[in-house]
């Protein structure tokens, strides 16, 4: 088997602006919100492990400076006029169950209001103050407080889904860099580029105190954060001092008994309070101490959260990844990097002209792979590293003339089809190309404008390159037929294209389908995942409600729907040679479907539940990204994540043996994965690090797609120099 091992992709994660959770006053589920600077809003889901669930796309000049959730957990005046304690203890517990509200602001002056669900925004108002540098919610969840370039902290009401411009409080010097609320949501505590903090009066919007900060040798000192407890109205504020370099977040457990800190010298650093006992044995007054600091960051850390309900603490910054430490047992606790790029890969293949497609920001690169010298009969070792006769060629850079970023792209497996979207439209391009050079000739196919397809979560072509799957922002899936309108860029037609005067209509797309069972109505579910079986017969999509539905694309109607998992499913693929679906779950379990049968396949009734435990723990390791087959080895599948890829041959049994050794060392670990493929003929390999995508060409042929992380380091800015000893 030849492998393609693939380094020159050059994905490059952006940088993390801000992390915020969901309010602890929701309680059906907690989400992780990450801004990154090109416009991205990432939504983490703890309830698995913390994995990357969707992610709202960002685009040019879109950078996202601030994130904030808002629940409103209160019953406005308007609604509580002449409302029975009956009546209002039932409009409030309507109001909880509301979803919470997700905000964001930047450099741009506006505050957007986004729906998690179509990823669209909802609300837009300006900021009427310029670029927004934070922003805060108070804790009834009814108003928004902004930070702005011209001084002034300006209040915006979103209770009862509304999102309006209040009023602005007193202007003070300088732009507003923080902000907080008190504990009873009465004043705003703001901290300025002029080396003041100041504390307002909500009601009357005047400043009620004021407080000098030291500045270093003359020069103000810019006051990035801000936290206020809820204990003692204790107010913490970050600058340079227990740091070597500018604090830019700060943190606190709900009851306050505990503050975080960190920032340019990447250090995070715990405070708690003591009490000291003199000699007579009184209580002196309680006194903030260091209790712990670690570093985890390469690079600036510039967010911090704290999430009690799954005792962690989670930071992010310039380095791109997301760290999550337990908090009770911070700075000794399990540290994990989540990985930084996307669960979904961004990479695709066309496999019968050897392709690979790359999916950047708003980019798109098109690699022709290169071939491998001849070797006849000789025999080669493993791991033998072969000459190329051709080289691994850029065929094409698609930049697309967009805002927005990139949300899913595809390209057919005759080469001749790529599929863009981005959350406002879908754009259709044809590629040409000459045997004779690798140049390529590129048309834009206009006529999918005609069918007015907002935009799209996911594309995907059949594997006969004929149909286009459409899964909308709205949850619809769409079926177009291409049919016509590849007549128009044949070789016939090109060669005939003065001949005769076409029709308009002659080569429409055709909408042949819209499929709404992911929608109900209601649109609550974003659609992740699409799969079709290789006769280009059934297609199989999966939403983030943890839905998988089977369509059958020959008479276009709804076959059957998976059961419900108890895991949520990380991707749905085909088997190439039957009509059999494979579902990876974030419990590290696969689930084998018959379709035809419309029930689980054999060996998963079999042996589901007897799965090793070694296999499953790797998912503490990363979650399963996707499924590879080999036509050539029609019972073997290969599994792959980031961190290892694993084949499974599923014509040998399954020896259950039962082990308690816990995998402490790395020789144990090793152990263990030799006993996965001497009694489960389980093969787990290790030595692939950062894969972004891995599959199979052809029977003689693979792919695997790797982003090492110097690779990324190289192209981040330079980190903060801390001198050591004897260098």
């Amino acid at each position: 088997m030849e492998l393609h091992r693939c380094r020159f992709v050059n994905y490059v994660p952006s940088a993390i602006n801000c992390l915020a959770l969901t309010p602890n006053t929701y309680k059906p589920y907690t989400l992780l919100a990450c801004g990154r600077e090109n416009g991205d809003i990432d939504i983490w889901d703890p309830k698995e492990g913390w994995f990357l669930k969707k992610t709202i796309p960002g685009g040019s000049n879109q950078s996202v400076e601030t994130v904030v959730w808002s629940h409103q957990n209160v019953i406005t005046e308007d609604d509580d006029e002449n409302l029975s304690q009956k009546e209002r203890e039932k409009l409030l517990k309507q109001q909880l169950l509301q979803e919470p509200r997700l905000f964001i602001s930047g450099l741009n002056g506006l505050i957007t209001e986004y729906d998690i669900h179509t990823l669209l925004p909802k609300n837009e108002v300006s900021s009427n103050g310029g670029p927004v540098w934070c922003a805060a919610v108070n804790h009834k969840g009814t108003v928004l407080a902004v930070g702005c370039e011209d001084g002034c902290i300006r209040l915006f009401d979103i209770a009862d889904g509304n999102l309006e411009y209040m009023r602005s409080l007193d202007r003070q010097d300088g732009r507003i860099l923080s902000l907080t609320w008190s504990y009873d949501d009465n004043s705003i505590i703001s901290g300025s580029s002029v080396s003041i903090i100041h504390c307002l009066d909500v009601k009357s919007g005047q400043i009620s105190r004021r407080i000098t900060v030291d500045k270093i040798r003359g020069e103000d000192t810019l006051v990035w954060a801000l936290e206020a407890l809820n204990k003692m109205g204790t107010l913490i504020k970050g600058y340079k001092e227990v740091h070597k370099a500018d604090v830019l977040c700060l943190t606190s457990t709900e009851d306050g008994a505990y503050v975080f800190s960190s920032g340019v010298d990447r250090k995070i650093v715990r405070f708690s309070t003591v009490t000291n006992t003199n000699q007579k044995g009184r209580k002196s007054k309680e006194q903030w101490v260091v209790a712990g600091e670690r570093r985890y960051h390469s690079h600036d850390v510039r967010s911090l959260i704290v999430c009690e309900q799954y005792n962690t603490l989670l930071s992010g910054g310039v380095d791109t990844t997301v760290v999550t430490c337990e908090l009770n047992s911070f700075p000794f606790g399990k540290v994990i990097h989540l990985q930084s790029f996307p669960s979904k890969p961004l990479i695709q293949l066309s496999k019968s002209k050897k392709l690979m497609m790359c999916q950047l920001n708003n980019t798109i690169e098109l690699w022709k792979l290169g071939d491998i010298v001849p070797h006849g009969k000789e025999k080669l070792h493993l791991g033998t590293q072969l000459e190329f006769e051709k080289m691994n060629k850029k065929l094409l850079a698609l930049n697309l003339k967009n805002d927005n970023n990139i949300i899913s792209s595809t390209i057919s497996q005759n080469g001749s089809w790529i599929a863009v979207s981005t959350i406002e439209e879908i754009k259709l391009f044809h590629i040409k190309y000459n045997e004779k050079s690798t140049k390529v000739e590129i048309n834009k196919v206009r006529e999918i404008e005609k069918l007015q397809i907002p935009g799209a979560h996911k594309l995907l072509f059949t594997p006969c390159s004929t149909k286009l799957i459409v899964a909308g922002i709205n949850s619809i899936i769409y079926v177009l037929d291409l049919s016509n309108v590849e007549k128009k860029y044949s070789d016939n037609k090109m060669e005939n294209d003065d001949a005769v005067e076409e029709d308009e209509n002659e080569y429409d797309i055709i909408l042949l389908k819209e499929f709404e069972q992911h929608n109900n109505g209601t649109s609550d579910c974003t659609i992740c995942s699409l799969a079709i079986s290789s006769d280009s017969q059934w297609l199989a999509s999966g939403d983030t409600n943890n839905n998988i539905y089977v369509f059958n694309l020959d008479t276009l109607l709804y076959h059957s729907k998976l059961p419900t998992f108890s895991s949520f499913h990380t991707s749905v693929s085909f088997h190439p040679l039957s009509a059999t679906i494979v579902v990876t779950c974030l419990s590290n379990e696969f689930f084998i479907y018959d379709v035809e049968e419309k029930g689980f396949a054999n060996w998963t009734k079999e042996y589901l539940n007897k799965l090793p435990e070694a296999f499953l723990k790797l998912n503490e390791k990363s979650k399963i990204m996707g499924v590879s087959f080999n036509i050539s080895e029609p019972n073997t599948m290969t599994l792959w994540s980031s961190e290892y890829i694993c084949q499974i041959d599923l014509s040998k049994p399954i020896n259950v043996q039962t082990t308690n050794r816990k995998l402490n060392t790395e020789d144990n670990e090793k152990n263990e994965f030799k006993k996965l493929k001497q009694n489960y003929h389980f093969s787990v390999v290790t030595r692939y690090k950062q894969v972004m995508f891995m599959d199979y060409v052809n029977e003689n042929e693979s792919v695997i797609v790797e982003r090492p992380w110097f690779s990324i380091l190289e192209k981040l800015p330079q980190n903060f120099y801390r001198h050591k000893y004897g260098t």
